[in-house]
């Protein structure tokens, strides 16, 4: 038949799909003001389940309160929201469907009257679209920011996930650290790609190493 691999299985590490279409992350700001997930958002991944997707990707993920990127951006950035977002997964997985989460920190695409706190980024240079300038973050708090991607991971695994996604386009933070228009750092989080590229690669690394070899 017309695309008949689009339609055929696939496997993902030990992830079996029973085809190749996968629905992408988007944002639906249906999550509660504190980043719970809600009845409402859980009942839009279901009936996207239901459709017949290979995987479902839900949306850009907060995994700290000084990442968050919009006052409904759905977060895992506590046991507490895992425990939420369980209940989607296990909501979606009732309705036939497999579901990956993308984490994500929005650097300095967001607004401090949303995080509660200055905006951050590799340099103090503001995102266009948000001239809010951000705070330069220092070494100490790049290794924490590492350990916060290590532990929203974890998160996702044991709320029964099928996989996890580390965001890292679209200028959010990883994304930001490999420009070379807002990562203008001379420590070794800039400079060369070598340097644009160790933030990113030490949370790769970091979530790997937790999560396991064999969870996508």
């Amino acid at each position: 038949m017309a695309l008949e691999n689009l339609f055929s299985p696939f496997t993902i590490g030990n992830l079996k799909l029973e085809n190749r279409i996968v629905m992408p992350p988007m944002a639906t700001n249906y999550a509660t003001a504190e980043g719970f997930v809600s009845d409402r958002q859980i009942a839009y991944y279901v009936e996207r389940a239901k459709g017949g997707a290979g995987y479902i990707n839900v949306e850009h993920t907060g995994i700290l309160q000084q990442g968050k990127a919009s006052p409904k951006m759905l977060m895992i950035s506590t046991d507490e929201h895992a425990s939420h977002i369980a209940r989607l997964v296990e909501a979606v997985h009732k309705a036939g469907g497999k579901i990956v989460v993308q984490i994500n920190h929005a650097g300095r695409q967001t607004f401090s009257k949303v995080t509660g706190s200055p905006v951050v980024g590799p340099s103090p240079i503001p995102a266009i679209a948000i001239m809010e300038t951000p705070r330069e973050l220092t070494v100490g708090e790049i290794e924490e920011i590492v350990q916060a991607y290590t532990a929203a991971a974890a998160r996702v695994k044991k709320a029964g996930a099928d996989g996890v996604e580390i965001h890292m386009a679209h200028g959010y933070l990883l994304c930001s650290f490999l420009s070379s228009f807002s990562n203008q750092r001379k420590d070794e989080y800039g400079g060369d790609i070598e340097g644009k590229a160790r933030f990113p690669l030490q949370v790769l690394k970091s979530v790997r190493n937790r999560v396991g070899s064999d969870f996508p």
